[in-house]
């Protein structure tokens, strides 16, 4: 059971990758305000980058201005200042005014309180003077700047007017009980023309619904041609970025003031808002259609910062100064772009940004039919592209190096951004950015981490397994390139070394056990230093032999150089040993060294439960057969034709013999490893005439063999090769061999 559930619910990259992809779905959908606002931050940069698009030419704006507020005075205004602005524009042929102001406060003025007062005391004395109560009227219109503004709105004909909701909350049903202090028809106008239901049962659910409402006076509503409410809804980091379409006040649903205007302008098409249970489902004006979410918000694509719209100062256009055609035929919002009205909004462009100025980006947006899209949802382009990007990092990232991962990561990202920011500016579409560049990263860092945790795990098994064949260096080289490092059986040139103790068996009958497992670890301990010292793995030790090859685990070029240089080392070092160990009484001790170079099978080798990291095949057996002839020439280190060819200058060779060892029909020659350096003195001498009895011996040549062969003994008496060679050239002398020999020795023993 347990076997199963491991093997079920075992961690890999995969898992990993989509218990990520998961979370941030789960994110996705729970969409928390810290996480929204992290991704409004991409949001605005995309506008930043994008930059400033040019306007159409229908909207302008009159500023109530730091400017005009010098001149005029502080604010608010009287009313004929107001007047004198809409004559201005109404004789200009402005087709629409709009006020992004609200007039909720009578203005009176002195002279309308004594008039006032006059009246009061007229009646109630019962005087009735016709002359003098048709002068009270007359005087009483000329200081009522209220009942002029409205008698100015009425005369234009194309003015409307802004108001604002209170107490705004997303509701699930229309809000039936809400109080009312000020009766609803002076906003009446700006409800939607015809609502439409995608059901019998349907309610305007989920949309803003208002508690209450700030108008403006009566008899200025009245004389307006239209209202629309001006409410900005910032999202939680104080930026506006939407505006709602649709508000529910009581059981109407109103449309706000940039609607209301743009219905005037294109002479009053009709104005639609379809609903359904879940929200909004569209809003039309006219033919032209206008994009919003579920709650009735309406995502503002700004043209740019504050002032892309052509504005106009209050006092320049009361003044005359502005050419009237700058106003012919067109939209004309009027609002406070000064700071000290606190009529400023922060938008992704700029975090002083005049209100009026967000009503005239979404006019514009409309009339362009140039709408920003920012898909949402569980199932939107960022959500594929977040399981994209993370199964593609998921399968890349373990399979290459570390700095290509790292590499590819930064790659996506900035693909992945440069895609988000040419859908944007080219076709305003905003996919999400911190979800799947979130997700892509997360999983690098997982996917990085479980990588070295396998790692880290590698190293030790190879640290575990290696340490006691290779030598520390060829340890660390493994773990910082585990590339190098080829486990399991593979064929690979390489060089294998044999080494035994002559006589062994016969020196550990004549001495104690304890002295003879003190004589063999002081000689095995350096013979191994040596086998690592020139890169060589330590294979096996077989009672007092040495068996190392040099090749593997890691690839080794000069293999063949390596080995040769450990055996003379060996060699070398072993008469040092003799010369502490004659101290203590002990024999000396001689080795016989056999190499050979070639395709060998490396691996480990075994069963599942037990194995050995090891070399087999036909050269591992020649290089064992070379080391046991070492006895029968007499010689320290045999060496294969193939080892010499391999070797490069620099090492004494010479050639003692052709043979057809026991398990090979090929004949091989058999090289002679004596050192390093150019022979000289009697050392060239005897390498020279040896190579000279060799020939005349192979060419059956056997008194000049055997006067050569003789000289290399006069030379060094106890030279292996030569007496052996000299022995076979007397033999071969009294009885010739086969006519078919070549000089080959056939050898039948191991």
């Amino acid at each position: 059971m347990k076997t199963f559930f491991k093997r079920t619910f075992r961690v890999t990259y995969l898992t990993v990758t989509l218990m990520i992809i998961a979370v941030h779905l789960l994110f996705l959908a729970a969409d928390f305000n810290f996480v929204h606002n992290l991704e409004m931050r991409f949001y605005d940069l995309m506008f930043h980058l994008r930059g400033p698009k040019p306007p159409g030419p229908e909207v302008v704006i009159v500023a109530i201005d730091d400017e005009s507020i010098k001149a005029i005075g502080r604010w608010p205004w009287s009313r004929r200042e107001i007047n004198r602005a809409v004559e201005v524009l109404h004789q200009a042929g402005a087709k629409v005014i709009g006020f992004d102001i609200i007039f909720a406060e009578k203005q009176e003025e002195a002279g309308a309180a004594l008039l006032s007062r006059l009246q009061q005391e007229m009646a109630r004395r019962q005087w009735s003077f016709p002359a003098l109560e048709k002068w009270v009227r007359q005087e009483g219109r000329q200081v009522d700047p209220d009942g002029e503004l409205a008698e100015k709105f009425g005369q234009c004909g194309n003015v409307v007017l802004g108001y604002y909701f209170q107490g705004l909350e997303l509701l699930q049903a229309g809000p039936e009980y809400f109080s009312l202090e000020i009766s609803p028809d002076n906003i009446k106008s700006s409800t939607y023309d015809l609502v439409r239901w995608t059901s019998a049962q349907s309610s305007p659910a989920f949309l803003l619904a208002a508690r209450g409402v700030e108008i403006n006076l009566p008899l200025l509503s009245g004389a307006a041609c239209d209202s629309g409410y001006f409410n900005a809804i910032p999202d939680p980091d104080g930026s506006i970025r939407t505006l709602p379409l649709a508000i529910t006040y009581r059981k109407d649903i109103y449309a706000p003031l940039s609607l209301s205007i743009l219905q005037r302008f294109l002479d009053n098409p009709l104005l639609e808002i379809t609903l359904s249970d879940q929200g909004v489902r569209g809003i039309r004006l006219g033919h032209r259609r206008i994009p919003v979410d579920d709650h009735g918000r309406f995502r503002i694509d700004f043209r740019g910062p504050a002032k892309t719209f052509p504005y106009y100062a209050f006092i320049d256009v009361v003044e005359g100064r502005i050419p009237p055609e700058n106003f012919r035929d067109k939209i004309v919002l009027v609002g406070a772009s000064a700071v000290g009205i606190y009529d400023i909004r922060v938008t992704p462009f700029a975090s002083v940004f005049p209100g009026v100025e967000v009503h005239a980006n979404i006019m514009d947006n409309i009339l362009r039919q140039d709408f920003l899209w920012a898909p949402k949802g569980l199932w939107n382009p960022a959500v594929l592209s977040l399981i994209g990007l993370s199964l593609i990092m998921c399968w890349v990232q373990p399979r290459v190096r570390a700095w290509f991962g790292l590499a590819l990561l930064i790659n996506l990202i900035a693909l992945y951004f440069l895609i988000n920011y040419y859908l944007f500016s080219r076709h305003q579409i905003y996919l999400q950015m911190l979800y799947p560049l979130s997700g892509l990263f997360s999983v690098y860092v997982a996917v990085g981490y479980m990588r070295f945790m396998a790692e880290e795990k590698e190293r030790k098994r190879i640290k575990a397994a290696f340490q006691n064949y290779v030598p520390p260096e060829v340890v660390n080289t493994m773990l910082q390139h585990p590339e190098k490092l080829h486990l399991g059986g593979e064929k690979r040139e390489m060089t294998v070394i044999f080494s035994d103790i002559r006589g062994f068996t016969t020196l550990s009958e004549k001495m104690e056990p304890e002295v003879l497992v003190e004589l063999l670890h002081s000689y095995l301990n350096p013979m191994t230093d040596i086998v690592f010292k020139h890169g060589g793995t330590m294979d096996k030790y077989i009672g007092d032999a040495i068996m190392a090859i040099y090749g593997a685990p890691l690839v080794l070029p000069d293999h063949a150089r390596c080995a040769c240089e450990t055996a003379l080392e060996m060699t070398a070092v072993l008469q040092q040993l003799w010369e502490g160990w004659r101290a203590q009484n002990l024999p000396e001790l001689k080795i016989g060294i056999g190499i050979n170079s070639g395709l060998m099978t490396v691996g480990n080798m075994g069963s599942q439960r037990l194995f050995d990291y090891t070399v087999i095949g036909d050269n591992v057996n020649l290089a064992s057969r070379l080391e046991g002839l070492t006895k029968y020439y007499g010689t320290a280190i045999l060496i294969s034709e193939s080892t010499q060819k391999l070797l490069p200058d620099g090492f004494i060779v010479r050639e003692v013999d052709r043979v057809r060892v026991k398990g090979k029909r090929a004949p091989v020659s058999i090289f002679e490893l004596r050192g390093q350096g150019r022979p000289e003195g009697v050392e060239a001498e005897l390498l020279q005439t040896f190579q000279a009895g060799l020939v005349a011996f192979r060419q059956q040549r056997w008194k000049e063999a055997e006067q050569y062969l003789s000289a290399c003994l006069r030379l060094d008496p106890e030279d292996g090769p030569a007496t052996l060679l000299f022995q076979r050239t007397a033999n071969l002398a009294q009885q010739p061999p086969a006519p078919d020999w070549d000089g080959t020795s056939t050898l039948t023993e191991k």
